[in-house]
């Protein structure tokens, strides 16, 4: 027999699928409801032969959706179902659930007053979280110069993730945020080192280095770090430090580094055929006031950095045999007899 359109249609609205979970009903007690629904009046056998289901549990589910007022028992010689006003019904649940959303809300706000009073605030106790690879790292090395308002704390050493450069740093700059690094004299190996330095330095980089770092670092406001646990490449297992007193010490190591550390300056680059300064004073006039050429600045700070000769020559495009003569040079306007002697002149003077 064909039914007519607006059986059709009921028909239709009840297979669009279990919706009826987020009250507490499960999705087989919401399928027996709606063909309860649809055939007001069903018994028990009827729904076993329609749902292929056993007595056992369709008489559970006809139980669970009375207890919540979905449908209704009718008494005879043969008992029957039938449903409830699904509007007032549903409604009931909802308001019955809301009612239990605002009691977690309230609890929820009672403990987190206590797990605050506890001192134990994400951003007070501190966390500590592995990185596990060096893309991670990557991204939350960017992340944390995205994220810094005021500075920027480095401590630069092989090995490194992807590159030596930092693309970011020039933007951030610009932007207001301060960058200071400490990098150890192994940073300055490889070719063209000290031509990015100068670059970084002449948009605004604070920079010193120090023999002897002790690890690799990178500071963001004071606030959260990112450092290898292991110097070994590839750099595969790091830790973020948010908010605990980690982060303070290490700050504080920076600071304490930062003041032993030679203070590296941009370096104009020499004329060709122009005489050095230095080259016209005699060693009494140098040692009280005269002035040395750019290449010879730049040699006594990579020499009071602790950088080798093989690096410092390569650095400045020389070779290691001319370097020594240049360095001999330098010692005796200096009046020194030591590489020691000299970079303790030269910060006493204030040539680097």
């Amino acid at each position: 027999m064909r039914q007519p359109p607006e059986v059709a249609k009921i028909v239709i609205v009840l297979d669009d699928g279990p919706v009826l979970e987020v009250v507490g009903i499960s999705a087989f007690d919401e399928r027996i409801y709606r063909a309860v629904l649809a055939s007001p009046g069903i018994t028990v056998q009827e729904l076993v032969k329609r749902s292929g289901e056993s007595s056992g549990r369709i008489q559970s589910a006809l139980s669970k959706l009375r207890a919540k007022g979905m449908v209704s028992r009718l008494w005879g010689r043969s008992p029957r179902w039938t449903a409830t006003d699904p509007g007032t019904a549903i409604r009931s649940l909802v308001r019955g659930l809301q009612s239990e959303l605002d009691r977690l809300t309230d609890t929820a706000d009672t403990l987190e007053a206590v797990y605050r009073r506890l001192g134990q605030d994400p951003e007070e106790a501190g966390q500590f979280e592995v990185l596990a690879g060096s893309e991670e790292l990557a991204r939350w090395f960017v992340r944390l110069q995205l994220e810094a308002k005021d500075e920027v704390l480095t401590f630069d050493r092989p090995p490194y993730v992807l590159d030596y450069r930092n693309p970011l740093q020039g933007d951030r700059l610009r932007a207001g945020v301060r960058y200071r690094t400490i990098y150890a004299p192994e940073a300055f190996k490889h070719a063209g080192a000290l031509d990015e330095l100068d670059n970084v330095l002449k948009a605004g980089e604070e920079a010193r280095v120090l023999p002897g770092l002790p690890f690799k670092m990178v500071l963001a406001d004071r606030r959260r770090a990112i450092m290898p646990l292991h110097l070994d490449p590839p750099l595969t297992r790091s830790v973020l430090i948010s908010g605990s007193t980690m982060v303070v010490a290490l700050a504080e190591l920076f600071e304490r580094l930062w003041q032993e550390a030679v203070p590296m300056r941009p370096q104009p680059a020499p004329r060709d055929g122009a005489p050095e300064p230095a080259d016209e004073a005699g060693p009494g006039e140098a040692q009280e006031g005269a002035e040395l050429g750019p290449e010879d600045r730049r040699l006594l700070a990579l020499l009071s950095a602790g950088l080798k000769d093989d690096a410092i020559a390569r650095q400045l495009g020389v070779s290691p045999r001319s370097l020594r003569r240049r360095l001999r040079h330098l010692l005796d306007e200096l009046n020194a007899e030591t590489r020691f002697e000299a970079g303790a002149q030269a910060v006493r003077r204030g040539l680097v």
